[in-house]
């Protein structure tokens, strides 16, 4: 039983967070989502008790567009906590707040899923040592590719992300599968990782602890063809 705490631009939605229009233009227009990510939270959301937040930055007037992005996606029912722009201008503090009030009112462990373009390592980063008792795991997708606290593991897909939730025990190597499959399955190489997203320099290997984990051999081996073309096509571009 825990919360499930998500970013949303260049978390789950591909966004470019960096640039503020792009940003603007795909929050009201766009509905990519980035491979892998709904079926990782369906799956994670499958254990009894357990629930989602959507923690954006985003202003509350594009709330029914990341409701509608949410559902065509197939993410999981979300509990959405977007910002007053004229109340809470500074996004750090409006995070930290925000997550301190869900810790305050739910007394429930978190997963932690943010990016690296803004505040998320940081803020996520005080939760945990404010709160080391309830914080289960920090996971922050590569996109600038700088420096991260120690408390978070970097992630380029939600591959990543699911083996190191099979190797906690909270996915089993069927449910990792599912999430690989659409990943190696998805059409569009920006859905992976996108043109303006840091490659990775190698990749998540396989755990190998366990027998059961042999099923995983041979979607690995097509994420890793899959992630090594799309480094190597932006190196020559």
């Amino acid at each position: 039983m825990f919360i499930l705490l998500s970013d949303l631009d260049d978390t789950l939605k591909v966004s470019h967070s960096a640039n503020q229009l792009r940003t603007v233009f795909r929050g009201l227009f766009s509905h990519q989502a980035y491979a892998g990510m709904s079926e990782l939270y369906q799956e994670l959301l499958g254990h009894e008790g357990s629930s989602l937040v959507v923690l954006s930055s985003s202003p509350r007037w594009i709330r029914k567009r990341i409701e509608d992005f949410l559902r065509i996606n197939r993410f999981p029912k979300a509990q959405i906590l977007l910002r007053d722009w004229v109340k809470q201008p500074d996004v750090r503090r409006y995070k930290t707040q925000s997550l301190k009030t869900i810790i305050q009112e739910h007394q429930k462990p978190l997963i932690l899923i943010g990016d690296d373009t803004e505040y998320d390592p940081e803020v996520f980063e005080s939760i945990a040592r404010d709160f080391p008792d309830l914080v289960l795991k920090i996971y922050i997708r590569r996109m600038r590719g700088r420096t991260l606290p120690a408390s978070a593991e970097g992630f380029h897909t939600a591959y990543e992300i699911a083996l190191s939730e099979l190797v906690a025990g909270r996915l089993s190597p069927n449910q990792v599968f599912k999430v690989g499959k659409a990943i190696a399955e998805a059409k569009d190489n920006n859905d992976v990782i996108p043109y303006f997203a840091v490659c990775p320099d190698d990749i998540t290997p396989v755990p190998d602890s366990d027998p059961s984990y042999f099923e995983l051999k041979s979607i690995h081996e097509k994420i890793v063809q899959k992630i090594l073309a799309i480094s190597k096509k932006r190196k020559l571009a």
